[in-house]
């Protein structure tokens, strides 16, 4: 039977990184506190990015650029200087464990709680549909528990992407997914493994695997075999993008290449062009009309990812040493099938340029083949209801959801509706730039502006 609440004047559905800002932002907003329900059926401020307790999966930014809050940009170094006073003057430039990063949330959150009492209600439980009635939605929990609110926020977070080949067949264990941190650490000392996917994943398992001794053969196979490019010692990022406005695709690669060569010249590092590219990538992506966009996702996304998203020195050390060993092998090439062999797999791949199928007898295969953007493969149950009711569309190439500027999802008619918001992931085919700490907290911030400002304008609360 299903149980009904109180209304609320804001749904957060989704408690990691996303909403736990989203609701950290509604409840700094001014005026009367608003009634706010964050959703999540884990610990707040963990999800799949830093629900990790393993101490080598670290931060891929340094702290200093990590706050939760673009108004107070320290405030996550002041936090880790409460542990570590005497390490303030360097804190700001570590990669930080991504376990501490949860850590900071949870605690801003009871903060913010403390300081409104009664404001902000954790409910546990997974959203799976929602209807929109008049004013105000009701929410669908997984156990039948029905919410109600003004407006409702999606702070989804990530999916894993799933192998494009059945595992059915496989004895069990055989098959773990990179996220799994428990199963990867129980790997056997002499297993040897295939990582399917070469991005920052992937860098979380062979990190783990090392720190608990593995010794044997860990194979990696891509479409492209680019693995993750490290971070060098960080410069500012401040600059424009003026010069790049309304280029096409070929031209826009062209110019950025050609400065980051300028500037390598005189001594720069090439990170630091990308880091000053970075504050201005959604308004690029926004200016590349939809066959740009298309020869992106074809002919330029890995180089950008590698480039775009690096790893913190340590990270690149351990790859970089068991390459070197022989341990780590890299593979280009398609996966095409994955076959149970005594316990284990043969997995069969065509490497790039070659009709052949090559084959690796492994122990056990790890899915990290990264996140899932393609609206109609997301796996779940709250998207597919939104898609399949039509009060949300693909976006842009099937990336994400359709949203107006504001964040606020677009139904199949394209009509956007001013209460029902999306930040993170879902944006990610309006905005391309969209799943990092900097992103989503602007983000957040766009969002309950936006909402205090239209609950305020409504007349009569949710009934």
């Amino acid at each position: 039977m299903s149980r009904s609440h109180e209304p609320y004047d804001v749904l957060v559905a989704g408690g990691g990184a996303a909403g736990v800002l989203a609701a950290l932002n509604l409840l700094r907003q001014p005026g009367a506190p608003l009634r706010v329900a964050l959703v999540e059926r884990g610990t707040p401020g963990e999800g799949i990015a830093y629900g990790t307790d393993r101490p080598e999966h670290v931060l891929n930014v340094i702290a200093k650029r990590m706050s939760a809050f673009d108004d107070v940009p320290d405030d996550l170094v002041r936090f880790l200087a409460a542990d570590d006073a005497g390490a303030a003057d360097t804190l700001g430039q570590r990669f930080v464990a991504r376990r501490d990063y949860a850590r900071y949330l949870a605690t801003r959150l009871d903060d913010a709680m403390h300081a409104t009492p009664g404001a902000l209600t954790h409910v546990r439980g997974d959203v799976v549909d929602l209807a929109h009635e008049g004013t105000s939605y009701t929410v669908t929990l997984a156990d039948g528990t029905l919410l109600h609110a003004r407006a409702v926020v999606l702070a989804l977070g990530n999916t894993l992407r799933k192998l494009p080949v059945d595992t059915g067949a496989l004895a069990r264990g055989v098959a773990i997914e990179a996220w799994d941190a428990p199963a990867i650490a129980a790997i056997g000392r002499d297993a040897d493994i295939c990582i399917v996917g070469s991005g920052l994943t992937m860098v979380d398992v062979l990190a783990t695997l090392d720190a608990t001794g593995h010794a044997g053969r860990v194979h990696v196979l891509s479409r492209h075999a680019h693995l993750p490019l490290p971070h060098a010692a960080h410069g500012s990022q401040s600059g424009d993008a003026h010069d790049l406005a309304d280029l096409s695709l070929t031209r826009l690669v062209r110019v950025v290449r050609v400065e980051a060569r300028r500037r390598m010249v005189a001594g720069e590092p090439w990170q630091w062009t990308m880091d000053r590219l970075r504050p201005h990538v959604q308004a690029l992506w926004r200016t590349l009309d939809a066959a740009d966009k298309r020869r992106f996702l074809r002919h330029v996304v890995r180089q950008w990812d590698i480039h775009r998203h690096r790893i913190a020195p340590a990270s690149a050390a351990i790859v970089d040493a068991a390459r070197a060993s022989g341990r780590l092998v890299v593979h280009a090439g398609r996966l095409t099938a994955i076959d149970p062999r005594d316990g284990g797999a043969d997995l069969r791949y065509r490497p790039r340029g070659r009709s052949d199928e090559y084959v690796l007898h492994v122990d056990h295969v790890v899915n990290a083949m990264g996140l899932e953007t393609a609206a109609q493969r997301i796996d779940n149950p709250l998207v597919r209801a939104l898609l399949a009711s039509g009060l949300a569309t693909p976006g842009p190439l099937g990336l994400g959801v359709a949203t107006n500027a504001s964040g606020a999802l677009r139904d199949r008619d394209g009509h956007a509706e001013a209460s029902l918001l999306a930040i993170g992931s879902l944006r990610i085919g309006e905005l391309w730039e969209s799943l990092a700490i900097p992103e989503l907290r602007t983000q957040a911030a766009d969002v309950a502006r936006h909402v205090r400002a239209l609950l305020d304008g409504m007349s009569t609360p949710a009934a």
